[in-house]
């Protein structure tokens, strides 16, 4: 129990060290320098700790995945997500249908679960750009480190 508690609080130190930003995964991948991704389709993608958060944050009770559509055309939005062991067993996994979000639209997913240590994949695709951070799930507490 003790090593556990240790290893929390590394986790908690190198989270709070490590900004939180979003990765953008396609063919010419990049990282997205602001906190919120906003795109020449008129969208932004939330991915964060904390279930009732507006915003991304680094550290929460739970996670969340926002996306809002400020453009005046109809998005494609498609959420996952997994949790996996330290050594990587697969604990769970959960890919959302996709969803088409008009104008003006939102949609947000959040939640958690109790395990003594994960590791977290937060995924959102629009369209052909997926937004996606990993963390660490230390009971009902989450961690984002990337």
């Amino acid at each position: 129990m003790k090593k556990i508690i240790v290893v929390g609080i590394i986790l908690l130190f190198l989270g709070s060290s490590v900004p939180a930003l979003a990765k953008t995964q396609s063919s010419l991948s990049k990282t997205i320098p602001s906190i919120s991704a906003l795109s020449a389709e008129d969208y932004q993608v939330y991915i964060g700790a904390g279930m009732y958060r507006e915003h991304e944050g680094k550290i929460g009770y739970g996670w969340h995945m926002t996306v809002e559509n400020t453009g005046d055309t109809t998005i494609t939005v498609v959420r996952s997500y997994n949790e996996t062991t330290l050594s990587g067993k697969v604990l769970f996994n959960n890919s959302f249908p996709p969803i088409s979000l008009g104008p003006g639209g939102w949609i947000n997913c959040g939640g958690t679960n109790f395990h003594l240590i994960a590791r977290i994949y937060l995924t959102v695709v629009v369209g052909n750009i997926t937004y996606s951070k990993t963390g660490y799930m230390i009971g009902v507490f989450v961690i984002i480190v990337g």
